[in-house]
């Protein structure tokens, strides 16, 4: 059942045990939402496998903690936060359970007993619709929170719309914090070592395919594969696909540059079907998307650069 921001509160609020649940390697955006949420209506807060090392710098920003790999049983409702993919919470059995999101899988919404899902730059932004609706007054550690998760999920707004930018204005005016206090938070995060060596390696072993317009490259590596891809896009590539192997399963990460997507690539489709092919899970932004299946990575990242190519035919806008 697909419910407005307005909704929320009442149906929340008929369940006396609820967990506020991330998905896999949880980003700032999902712990952020998940925080605010549990701050506002109560409940606890996990994630699937662990958190990045951003949201871990936020998580001690705020002073929160989080589960890792809970039980369900002692819980009456689990809200699964900033992800509709299943494989995005892994191996876990979801009986009632709601979703809050802003991507466009609908995976986990078809079983839900209520869900909120609309296109938005982050899941940050909706959870900021549902208190505002519900007259929660968030602390400055929510603010803080989600702010975070906005600023991160947009690229430091380099993908955002104007709607981002009035939620940003309205969070820093209503909680009274400053968006110095979130840049300061990102800018404890050192890149490590493996990171670069990951990127560098990417770089590498880079196959790359071009037209007069477009500039499309695939790559492997052994981890970290979404920033290899997004390093990619920042030396020259305007999609970028780098997979990896891990527990016998190909995981590829996709990143487009803005115009890639406004001549009309949708990333989180072509990741969908691809994964779909392979009796796996795929799916994320038109920007940025991720599957994970089971298959030779070599093979994969082929299929996908050529629908990466083909998704590209119109020419890139001035």
């Amino acid at each position: 059942m697909q419910i407005s921001a307005n909704e929320f509160k009442d149906l929340i609020s008929g369940y006396e045990k609820v967990l506020y649940l991330c998905h896999r390697n949880a980003d700032p955006d999902a712990v952020g939402s998940g925080f605010s949420l549990q701050e506002a209506f109560g409940g606890d807060l996990a994630a699937v496998e662990g958190v990045s090392r951003t949201a871990s710098a936020l998580l001690r920003a705020i002073g929160s903690d989080i589960q890792i790999d809970p039980s369900f049983e002692e819980y009456d409702l689990v809200v699964v936060v900033d992800t509709a993919v299943r494989l995005q919470v892994g191996d876990l059995n979801l009986n009632d359970y709601a979703v809050v999101d802003h991507h466009q899988d609908r995976d986990l919404v078809e079983t839900a007993l209520f869900y909120i899902q609309r296109p938005a730059d982050s899941t940050a932004e909706i959870v900021w619709e549902i208190l505002m609706k519900s007259g929660s007054r968030p602390s400055q550690k929510a603010a803080l929170a989600l702010l975070v998760g906005i600023i991160t999920d947009t690229g430091r707004f380099k993908h955002a719309r104007a709607s981002s930018f009035r939620t940003v204005s309205e969070i820093l005016e209503k909680c009274e914090i400053e968006y110095a206090e979130a840049l300061d938070v990102l800018s404890r995060i050192p890149t490590e070592t493996s990171r670069r060596i990951a990127a560098l390696k990417a770089a590498s072993r880079a196959e790359i395919e071009w037209t007069d317009d477009w500039v499309v490259v695939s790559s492997e590596v052994s981890a970290f594969e979404g920033s290899s891809a997004m390093t990619l896009v920042e030396i020259g590539a305007d999609v970028a696909l780098v997979g990896g192997v891990h527990n016998r399963k190909c995981r590829i990460s996709g990143r487009a540059r803005r115009a890639a997507v406004l001549a009309g690539l949708d990333l989180a489709a072509i990741m969908g079907e691809v994964a779909r092919a392979h009796q796996g899970d795929g799916g994320g932004h038109r920007g940025a998307a991720a599957l994970e299946v089971s298959g030779p990575a070599n093979e994969l990242l082929t299929e996908c650069r050529k629908k990466v190519m083909e998704a590209l035919v119109g020419p890139r806008q001035a």
